[in-house]
């Protein structure tokens, strides 16, 4: 009885893999790929979600997110890395999120041959 049932169980596990339908996947992270999914569903300003979210309040942060706001207008720099890099930045530390948001952006930029000012 025991090996009928483990073949029928295994018969019908085969049969539900073959269905169309949504496909289990190993693992969805939060790489740039998942971010360029979402990039058209950015309802925020750039220059409003960087100053207010990363609490940009001198002038030297808020020049650095302009900077940042005409690099990603310009195409020097990717919107997707940017909203990577400012969600790090909030994890990293809510309270005081800039200084964790600027050191990347000029590390991964310099990575890419942009040279952040």
């Amino acid at each position: 009885m025991l090996p009928r049932r483990l073949w029928l169980l295994t018969v019908l596990a085969s049969a539900l893999a073959l269905l169309p339908g949504r496909r289990l996947t190993a693992q969805q992270g939060n790489g740039i790929n998942s971010a360029e999914r979402l990039g058209n569903q950015n309802i925020t300003p750039l220059a409003d979600q960087l100053t207010k979210g990363l609490r940009a309040t001198t002038p030297e942060q808020k020049q650095f997110v302009q900077v940042i706001v005409a690099y990603v207008d310009q195409g020097k720099i990717p919107r997707a890395m940017v909203n990577l890099v400012y969600r790090w930045a909030l994890e990293r530390n809510a309270t005081v999120p800039f200084p964790y948001f600027e050191y990347a952006m000029r590390v991964l930029s310099k990575r890419r041959g942009v040279i952040l000012p």
